[in-house]
């Protein structure tokens, strides 16, 4: 009865201490929902902070310009980067690939003799010109100027003619010494930006009756007015013996110096070379146009037209009239 009695009187403390027992494993087991549902979030988080960003969307030829103060400091800035490159090759003028040109008259001087009559130069041949330099010394003639080598060759081959095995038409290879200077001048209120002055030899690379080649001292005055950059290069032959001369009349064709236009617009770039030999009379000289347009990534589509004297030295006294469709590699700028 005792015994009874107790159990009666216990069982309720025994029973609120169970409910709170259970009330307590109840509490800790949504507790720990609620931590492993905000340890989920805190982790999926974490991964986001780490997802990779968005490639930037690439800068046009002009807003790059436009960032650089212009489009020659744009093109000295990177000359610097690459020059302290031991493995890179710095562009001196345009690099390209024209596989498709166009020419309605191939000279075939270099040819004769040397085909069959039915064997016939193609018109459409393979153009394309390599152009590099690197600088030999800086500061040579007081600050801001450097001494430079570069190399150009343009090349232009019957790539596409199996019939006479497929041979260079004509190559020209170009060596020449300069030096650059930032000149603190001004010419009727413009300021040339950079002016270069050297030393370069043309030369074919042939022999005997095919033989051309000539040297020069030129000056190159480059300046820029917003998006547009001109550059004047007069030159002065060096003259030769009549018995080395191999071309002694060059001047008559390819005349006394060039002028270039380059200029961009957004994304696309125009470029303009003129010649003229400056004569009333037997007046002749060269026009070159060229337009350059995004493909993909970083390649560029490049159109070429090229009319007049002088596109290759081996056929320097006749006209010739070329239009290329091909890949630009490095610009002017």
């Amino acid at each position: 009865m005792k015994v009874m009695l107790l159990w009666i009187l216990c069982f309720p403390v025994l029973l609120y201490g169970q409910t709170e027992n259970n009330e307590k494993r109840a509490s800790q087991g949504v507790q720990g929902q609620l931590n492993e549902v905000e340890a989920q979030l805190n982790k999926e988080e974490q991964e986001d902070d780490y997802l990779p960003e968005e490639p930037p969307v690439p800068k046009t030829i002009a807003q790059r310009a436009k960032d650089a103060n212009g489009l020659l400091e744009q093109r000295a800035e990177r000359e610097v980067t690459s020059s302290d490159n031991p493995f890179v090759l710095t562009p001196h003028r345009p690099n390209y690939f024209l596989p498709f040109t166009f020419n309605p008259r191939p000279n075939e001087s270099a040819f004769l003799g040397d085909k069959a009559d039915d064997e016939d130069l193609d018109k459409v041949e393979f153009k394309f010109q390599l152009s590099f330099k690197f600088p030999v010394a800086y500061n040579i003639v007081g600050k801001n100027t450097s001494l430079w080598f570069a190399y150009t060759q343009q090349s232009y081959w019957q790539a596409y003619n199996g019939a006479i095995s497929a041979p260079f038409r004509d190559t020209n290879y170009e060596p020449e010494v300069f030096i650059v200077t930032q000149p603190n001048v001004s010419l009727f209120d413009v300021k040339p930006s950079y002016i270069s002055y050297g030393f370069d030899h043309q030369s074919n690379g042939q022999s005997d009756t095919l033989s051309r080649s000539w040297n020069r001292l030129y000056v190159d005055i480059m300046f820029e007015h917003g998006d547009t950059v001109y550059s004047i290069k007069p030159w002065y032959r060096i003259p030769e013996s009549e018995e080395e001369d191999e071309n002694p009349n060059i001047e008559k064709y390819l005349g006394y110096g060039e002028f270039r236009v380059f200029h961009v617009i957004d994304d696309y770039s125009i470029d303009m070379m003129l010649r003229n030999n400056l004569r009333s009379s037997e007046n002749k000289g060269a026009i070159e146009l060229g337009f350059t347009f995004p493909l993909w990534g970083k390649s560029r589509g490049y159109i070429q037209y090229f009319n007049g004297y002088g596109q290759s030295l081996l056929g320097y006294d006749k006209s010739s009239q070329t239009l290329g469709v091909g890949i630009m590699l490095t610009n002017w700028f």
